[in-house]
């Protein structure tokens, strides 16, 4: 709330009522050892136009991603945002309630959602998707217990090119639940074995998890990982990237049961990383086991179209201790975000914009690969990544092309195999030939060690 500063007769006025003479006298049963004795050591005040000119110096000190050309990924992109996403999620009336506990109130927000999940099923190929993840990484720790739950088995199987902060997160969230967690090897390709995962899948696995595209960008084999991680009567969990699935199989197509990702890329900002917004569709077999919420479509007794909270699994509710998941807070407005997003997408635009990550990566591999002592040990088929080997660590590379503006990528050491000397570097719609070619000049003039002016 804005401060309302009071003048010294509302002052008077509100200690006659209380009946005392000063605001002292407010304190005056607190002990003098734990009262300050003097004033506060507080700087002059400013007045609003001091006050705002300190704050835009302040502000004048950070260097922003929109300040930097942007070569970093690992889950959170930079992406095109048209300007529509954000003139029609500040539109009133979108905004009714924060949490839609109460549906005569908060038809636009149910709507919202009831439109954001349609999307998801359309996407993944799945019966039914809900809100309310908070990011991708806490959805595929939400699908792995739902599995665990539904199996009634204590092992998972993750793949070993799985984003590393999302594997946090999913083990961290398994802790205490007694759960063995494996890890699927990679091939020398760097994609999933699916001849070693299968010996791994075996019946006592609740769910096999593949990530695709993986972490190192790269097109995982999803239809011989279905079938040796299902052979044994696991889940299969798909993490994908949504905005891949304009040209790759949905999920649903390759027998996945669940598909979880992160839909950051659909007009969301990066922020400093958050908040996100994180999806989770599943198969018709196991949606009273979602977490979140789902809104259903209904009519009302008009036999008007309206819309509710539906197969609600949460403890807040009815379920209390037979609750599948504790997950709380609604993204609701960064799903208004994506909904609005793909909305203007449609179909045919969503294609465009995977063809066009596809083609910037592409044009990026061609760049570098002629560069003296840089490799590419990963060329297979990849999206919005790809792996970079420097003929030195690739945190002097990250450092060094800082003075070029650029944000160069992030560097591997022990992820998946990878060494000090490989960095992933992510290629976006939003990435242009001089930003492509800015980056191998920057990356030809590091490996050379000339003097180049940025």
């Amino acid at each position: 709330m804005p401060y309302v500063p009071h003048t010294p007769e509302d002052v008077r006025a509100m200690l006659d009522v209380i009946g005392v003479a000063t605001v002292d006298d407010l304190f005056a049963s607190l002990p003098p050892a734990i009262r300050l004795g003097r004033e506060l050591e507080l700087p002059r005040g400013l007045s609003e136009e001091e006050v705002r000119a300190f704050m835009q110096d302040l502000a004048g000190e950070n260097i922003t991603q929109a300040d930097l050309v942007s070569f970093l990924g690992g889950g959170v992109y930079d992406s095109i945002i048209p300007a529509a996403c954000d003139a029609m999620a500040s539109r009133s009336e979108f905004l009714t309630a924060y949490t839609p506990y109460q549906p005569e109130v908060s038809q636009g927000t149910l709507q919202a959602i009831y439109e954001w999940q349609t999307f998801v099923t359309r996407l993944t190929g799945l019966a039914v998707a809900n809100a309310s993840m908070y990011d991708g990484a806490t959805a595929l720790g939400e699908a792995l217990l739902l599995a665990v739950a539904a199996r009634k088995k204590r092992k998972v199987v993750l793949p070993a090119a799985l984003n590393p902060r999302w594997r946090r997160v999913a083990v961290t969230m398994l802790r205490g639940y007694d759960v063995e967690i494996v890890e699927a090897p990679l091939t020398a390709a760097g994609t999933t074995d699916p001849a070693r995962l299968a010996k791994l899948a075996d019946a006592e696995t609740a769910a096999v998890v593949v990530q695709n595209p993986n972490y190192l960008g790269l097109i995982e084999p999803v239809d011989e990982i279905a079938a040796a991680g299902k052979a044994g009567g696991a889940l299969l969990v798909a993490a994908v990237n949504p905005v891949s699935l304009s040209l790759l199989k949905a999920p649903g197509e390759y027998g996945a049961d669940l598909a979880v990702g992160e839909a950051q890329p659909f007009g969301i900002a990066t922020c400093a990383g958050g908040p996100l917004l994180g999806f989770f569709a599943s198969s018709e077999e196991h949606m009273r086991r979602l977490p979140g919420r789902i809104v259903g479509r209904t009519v009302d007794v008009h036999g008007q179209g309206a819309y509710v909270l539906t197969l609600q699994t949460r403890e807040q509710h009815i379920r209390r201790e037979k609750a599948t998941s504790n997950i709380c807070s609604n993204q609701g407005l960064n799903a208004l975000r994506a909904t609005v997003y793909l909305a203007m997408l449609g179909g045919t635009g969503l294609r465009e914009l995977g063809r066009a990550n596809r083609q910037r990566l592409e044009a990026l591999r061609r760049a570098v690969e002629p560069i003296d002592g840089v490799e590419l040990p990963y060329p297979g088929p990849a999206f919005n990544e790809t792996v970079i080997r420097l003929p030195r660590p690739a945190r002097e590379f990250r450092d060094y092309a800082r003075q070029f503006g650029l944000l160069a990528g992030i560097p591997l050491n022990g992820v998946a195999g990878c060494s000090g000397h490989d960095l992933l570097v992510a290629v976006t719609e939003k990435r242009t030939a001089a930003d492509i070619e800015m980056f191998a000049e920057a990356l030809a003039a590091f490996t050379s060690d000339e003097e180049v002016e940025p």
